[in-house]
């Protein structure tokens, strides 16, 4: 059974960035709609200043209500791209697009998420040259 803490929330987020390929590219590659996506020179907020300095695609799935256990949130994740498909496209795009798993933590003073990748995780991010990123923030 997973822990569960109020007030905690995880989202996990598989970006994948590219210099070259828009959006509509990687989507049609993948065959999977994007959560998000941006195009170059976009703006990262629409209050913000600042701009995208490349082409993302996101794909992203919040955990339930308090989880605190990451790793199955990031098995459902992966599962929603056909199995090899992300590999296929870092290689055919070599050098040009980037894949990271990215953690967003809400958790509260008492309760902290148990934040690790599976064997199968981490095969998944080193077929696509993949980086694994984490934030953190206290409720």
């Amino acid at each position: 059974m997973e822990e569960k803490a109020i007030g905690s929330s995880l989202k996990v987020r598989l970006v994948v960035t590219s210099d070259s390929l828009i959006p509509k590219t990687i989507s049609d590659f993948l065959g999977v709609s994007p959560t998000k996506s941006w195009l170059r020179g976009d703006s990262v907020h629409p209050r913000a200043t600042n701009i995208h300095k490349e082409n993302g695609w996101v794909l992203s799935l919040e955990g339930g209500s308090g989880d605190l256990i990451v790793e199955p949130i990031i098995d459902r994740l992966i599962a929603l791209v056909p199995q090899g498909k992300l590999a296929a496209l870092c290689r055919q795009y070599q050098g040009s697009v980037s894949v990271e798993i990215s953690i967003i933590a809400y958790v509260s003073a008492d309760f902290l998420p148990s934040i690790s990748l599976t064997p199968a995780q981490a095969a998944f991010l080193a077929h696509c040259n993949g980086g694994f990123d984490i934030d953190l923030y206290l409720n």
